[in-house]
């Protein structure tokens, strides 16, 4: 009898693994995401990056958060409000539609500039939505989004320095700058161009420090573009002016790691609604003082591109 149900219960015991075994193979799994492959490690010095398995659209919903990596030093597209502390401009209004879509809250991280897409890759946020200029170089290491603004490059100097007119005034001379940034990689193309060598490439960690050395004498000028030279005559009026502007039109887009296509695709199709719907010409009307149409990158004039009025 004792036999018998010890042989009773093996029975049921293997029973009772079958069924757990069949409800594992069986039971459903989550829709797979197809991923674009990205950046090789090797060529980019960028860390590793493996996608959620689900996508990180679904990751950021399930999370409740979207992340967004700024450099809050670059008004009116992103800087920090004097009363209230927190970073704000256009481009934070535009991350903050991105996450009103999504059903979620808006994240931002100020992060030094010259380590944003690095830190990208190491999941410190899951976009750069922060005035970054679209650049062939950059496109080796991201998906940009469709341009969210145009802007032209316009270099300036001190309000009482005649000497500089054009590019080929800039021979022997010293040029302040930000690194790692647009503005940098296109003073060095300058010198190439023209034909001229700077006496010095003063590279900052923010184009804050390029004016000032403009302002105190230490650099004779400065990159600029038009969107910057804004806030900059405002909160210093009769300081710097205009020195020459160039046929350069800096496109700026959303910046989202290339294995993560299912979020770059949402962003795409976000801004495209933004864009029919007027609302994004409504926020650059209230932090530039005027509408942009860009279309797509390029080396010429953006068609009915209009400057900033003076």
């Amino acid at each position: 009898m004792y036999q018998q149900k010890k042989i009773a219960w093996v029975i049921f015991g293997f029973i009772l693994v079958a069924m757990v075994l069949s409800y594992c193979t069986t039971a459903p799994k989550p829709p797979a995401v197809s991923f674009t492959p990205g950046p090789t490690p090797e060529a980019t010095g960028l860390a590793e990056y493996k996608p959620p398995e689900t996508g990180l659209l679904a990751e950021i919903k399930k999370r409740g958060v979207l992340k967004n990596g700024v450099e809050c030093q670059n008004p009116p597209g992103e800087f920090f409000d004097t009363n209230t502390g927190q970073c704000t401009g256009y481009s934070i209004e535009l991350a903050q539609k991105l996450a009103d879509k999504l059903g979620v809250k808006l994240e931002v991280i100020d992060t030094a500039w010259s380590g944003v897409i690095p830190s990208l890759y190491t999941k410190n946020f899951d976009m750069i939505l922060s005035s970054m200029t679209i650049t062939d170089a950059r496109k080796k290491a991201v998906t940009f989004s469709m341009p969210v603004g145009c802007d032209q490059v316009v270099w300036i100097v001190k309000a009482d320095n005649d000497s500089i007119t054009k590019p080929e005034d800039l021979d022997g001379k010293i040029v302040a700058t930000q690194l790692n940034s647009a503005a940098e990689t296109q003073a060095k193309e300058l010198e190439e161009q023209y034909g001229i060598k700077y006496k010095e490439l003063m590279s900052f960690d923010h184009f804050d420090g390029a004016y000032l050395a403009v302002k105190n004498g230490q650099a004779d000028i400065a990159t600029s573009t038009a969107w910057n030279n804004i806030p900059l005559n405002k909160a210093e009026p009769n300081t710097f002016k205009d020195a020459f502007s160039l046929p350069i039109y800096n496109y700026v887009g959303t910046a989202i790691r290339m294995q993560d296509s299912d979020f770059s695709q949402f962003v795409d199709s976000t801004l495209k609604e933004l864009e029919a719907s007027g609302e994004m010409a409504n926020l650059q009307y209230k932090y530039y003082g005027y509408g942009m149409n860009c279309g797509e990158p390029g080396p010429n004039t953006p068609a009915n591109w209009k400057p900033p009025s003076p």
